[in-house]
């Protein structure tokens, strides 16, 4: 929801250009929830695949849109030392795959769940290690201070989310999974290299990012992003 202090935005100086920046990101949030509540086309199903669902945490800071990843421990036992979002397998008592999220993203980042605004799906992920991975689409208070699973989690880190809405910074191969060719992308962030469905998933929400984050004016319909393979 509109913050109050954004209605007549427009103030000069530096106190209003970092309101000025605060009223466009929860513009953008208003926007992105709209968009990510229409149904996603169906796609391929999960059949034969283990159930995951991931939790995509963004937030604002200084007025800019952030995307909270974290980087998996060597002890794990699948997708060791890999940049992630928090998620994992859905449990016999998670009501669906957003609470499968949701439960995961406290465990492993200490990000409380009721303090989570649930913005959306975005479209699943199947995966080379035979995992078939909703993400859920959320955004986390400003001032929330994580707290990692020292056995899952080790580390955690932030990204400007606009980064990722350029699709020359990512690069693809083909690999095989299932009897099936699949493209793989891989985006460089730093000193960290994010590729699979991490990277499948930032290069989606990075697109419809990019399109809500225009200078604001009423637009039509927008049609989510795919990206190819």
């Amino acid at each position: 929801m509109t913050t109050p202090s954004c209605r007549g935005a427009g103030a000069s100086g530096a106190g209003g250009r970092e309101e000025g920046a605060g009223c466009a990101a929860e513009r953008f949030f208003e926007r992105l929830e709209e968009v990510l509540a229409r149904p996603v086309p169906a796609g391929e199903d999960s059949d034969g695949l283990r159930q995951a669902g991931v939790l995509v945490p963004l937030r604002t800071r200084g007025g800019d849109v952030t995307v909270v990843l974290g980087r998996r421990t060597e002890r794990v036992p699948n997708h060791k030392g890999q940049v992630c979002f928090p998620g994992g397998s859905r449990d016999l008592g998670d009501a669906d795959l957003a609470a499968t999220a949701l439960r995961e993203a406290q465990e492993e980042l200490g990000i409380p769940r009721n303090g989570v605004t649930l913005l959306g799906p975005l479209r699943p992920v199947r995966t080379l290690t035979g995992f078939f991975i909703q993400p859920y689409v959320a955004r986390i208070p400003e001032e929330t201070i994580f707290s990692l699973d020292g056995f899952e989690m080790a580390e955690v880190f932030e990204a400007p989310l606009a980064f990722f809405g350029d699709a020359g910074r990512y690069r693809s191969a083909e690999a095989g999974v299932s009897g099936r060719e699949r493209r793989v992308y891989f985006v460089d962030f730093g000193r960290h290299t994010i590729w699979g469905a991490t990277a499948r998933i930032l290069l989606e929400l990075g697109q419809l990012a990019r399109d809500l984050s225009a200078p604001w004016e009423p637009k039509p319909p927008l049609t989510r992003f795919r990206p190819r393979g």
